[in-house]
């Protein structure tokens, strides 16, 4: 598979920034002039696939999606497809990339039935795997900043550029 048609796995601790690597691929990617949506697995996956067209579609902690749901992500997966909304014994052919993401060890739970053992070997073609933020502590910095620039441009404001005991 291309790079950018190729589905990623994102795995750690929740918290680790598994959304934002998503969007990363996303944004970094032939795909970034179109629509990055996040799935819900309250949802039908069929349903909210096409409005990915072109883009990238999140799936978070696909790991707790039901069986049902895992096996038309992997109909997708092969087809490139879903069933035409309009007359089912028809595919409705999709360019989208999947992301998914999960803080479960995917491993165990394919082995004890609650994951698809086939859909989990299609979504590591690219596998990130998220270090623990304790891990992590040199990025604290450049984390909060981010963070804090995020909520500063949504409130107008002016942008921190460094910490400090005083910031």
């Amino acid at each position: 598979a291309q790079a950018d048609t190729a589905p990623a796995l994102i795995s750690g601790a929740s918290g680790t920034g598994k959304g934002a690597i998503a969007k990363w691929i996303h944004s970094n990617s032939p795909r970034a002039a179109f629509s990055f949506i996040e799935a819900s697995s309250d949802l039908p996956f069929v349903l909210q696939v096409p409005q990915a067209q072109g883009g990238t579609l999140m799936i978070s902690e696909i790991g707790e999606w039901p069986l049902g749901e895992q096996k038309a992500i992997l109909n997708f997966l092969k087809t490139r497809s879903i069933p035409h909304p309009e007359n089912p014994s028809l595919p409705m052919l999709l360019n989208v990339r999947l992301v998914a993401t999960t803080d479960q060890v995917l491993e165990g739970r394919a082995q004890g039935g609650l994951f698809n053992q086939e859909l989990l070997e299609k979504l590591n073609v690219f596998r990130i795997e998220m270090p623990p933020l304790v891990r992590r502590a040199e990025e604290f910095e450049d984390i909060t900043l981010g963070i804090l620039g995020e909520i500063t441009r949504e409130l107008h404001k002016e942008h921190l550029r460094t910490l400090s005991a005083e910031s």
